[in-house]
């Protein structure tokens, strides 16, 4: 994937025609446009520069039904979120550079996190355990009040962050008081001694604090000396509070920030955002 020099960046932000035709690429395989809903590829030209579906009717434009259409920003918008997203810029600085308003720029890190969460081998295990995918999928009627259980593996310098169908919170405090397992924690983030292959699991929500004398404050535990928790327990750390409902999002996005430690971020997160977002079967 291409690497994005300053001066090609630079370049790419000069216009918006040169930022869109850059976002465009990643979302047409050699520019062949089809239907979003029905995948036809026979359509035709509307005056306002959408296309029509002859198959199934179906009005979109370039960017339909991709996650980079849920926020309101141009292709140069974007670029420039995404740069200083990467450059882990707080999300209150950047709605002050950018000028735009923080609620904005608030649901433009979602929805990166969101695309981010789309290309994970476990989505559609998340998305059943009741994460939102993104537009086009109804919300949840209650927000998720402890998140699922991830194991930890790490394989020749690769974090791996795998859902755990079959565990939940309360086994982790069950293999706790009834096994004596090791747990630590990063606010309400609880991490636990090695479980079968996994170094360490991971979760979050008030269902680990059911009482005062529950305390996860072991140490030297194995996951501790892992590269990928390191990196990821500082983050955590940072971020001052992370909600249950939202903990897979931010535990996958620190993934990638590991996993591609050695790559150019932008161009991977410009792939994610282009494409399409995943619709749940009704």
């Amino acid at each position: 994937m291409t690497e994005l020099s300053i001066l090609i960046f630079n370049n790419l932000t000069f216009s918006e025609n040169l930022a869109f035709r850059f976002m465009l690429g990643f979302c047409w395989k050699n520019h062949q446009r089809y239907c979003p809903a029905c995948k036809s590829r026979k359509f035709y030209s509307l005056a306002d520069g959408r296309r029509r579906c002859r198959r199934c009717g179906y009005t979109f434009h370039d960017f339909s039904r991709r996650f980079l259409n849920r926020c309101s920003f141009s292709a140069r918008q974007w670029l420039w979120f995404l740069k200083l997203f990467v450059l882990d810029v707080p999300l209150v600085s950047i709605a002050r550079e950018m000028a735009i308003s923080y609620a904005t720029v608030l649901k433009a890190a979602d929805t990166v996190r969101r695309a981010i969460l789309a290309q994970a081998l476990d989505a559609s295990l998340i998305y059943e355990a009741g994460i939102w995918p993104g537009p086009g999928n109804p919300r949840s009627e209650s927000e998720m009040v402890n998140s699922p259980v991830f194991g930890i593996i790490e394989i020749n310098e690769v974090a791996i962050c795998d859902l755990i169908q079959d565990l939940d919170v309360n086994d982790i405090l069950r293999l706790k008081l009834n096994f004596c397992m090791k747990t630590g924690s990063v606010g309400q983030v609880v991490y636990t001694g090695p479980y079968k292959q996994y170094r360490g699991l991971v979760s979050c929500g008030p269902g680990l604090w059911p009482a005062r004398y529950i305390r996860h404050d072991d140490k030297r535990l194995p996951v501790e000396t892992s590269p990928f928790w390191a990196f990821t327990k500082q983050r955590l750390r940072q971020m001052r509070g992370v909600p249950a409902s939202r903990f897979p999002l931010y535990l996958k996005e620190c993934e990638l920030r590991f996993n591609a430690r050695h790559e150019d971020l932008i161009p991977i997160l410009v792939k994610a955002l282009c494409a399409f977002v995943p619709r749940l079967q009704k």
